[in-house]
């Protein structure tokens, strides 16, 4: 893959992340939004990997593990993106709100506009 092909498997993630939530808050159900978290942080590793890729690293060479993925973003991102992904994993969406489902709406929702906002290199807009 490219960096285009992981950037855009990482947008077709994060909508359908944007989906699931908002099937999730329609029906009220806080065990829901595990999924949509799940897929904001798949999103988010995507996204770094379109960077990696960007950057130069070789397809084969992407890390499959999350301490390789946190060394290779500290070590290719500008210092917003890297913000931006390391605060997706402190929130931690996927742990939080997966493993433990203890994150409400209003937490999903702020999550998914930073994995958003890592998809567009750290711009807002």
């Amino acid at each position: 893959m490219n960096s285009e092909s992981h950037l855009a498997e990482a947008r077709n993630l994060y909508w359908k992340a944007v989906e699931g939530f908002k099937r999730a808050k329609e029906k009220n159900d806080p065990m829901l939004p595990r999924d949509a978290c799940a897929k904001g942080w798949l999103a988010a590793v995507e996204a770094a990997y379109a960077l990696m890729v960007k950057k130069g690293v070789k397809e084969e060479e992407l890390p499959r593990a999350d301490r390789g993925r946190g060394y290779m973003v500290s070590k290719y991102a500008e210092r917003e993106v890297g913000w931006l992904y390391f605060s997706l994993k402190k929130l931690s969406s996927y742990c939080q709100g997966f493993y433990n489902c203890s994150l409400g709406f209003e937490e999903v929702e702020k999550y998914l506009e930073r994995s958003k906002m890592l998809g567009k290199g750290g711009d807002a807009q």
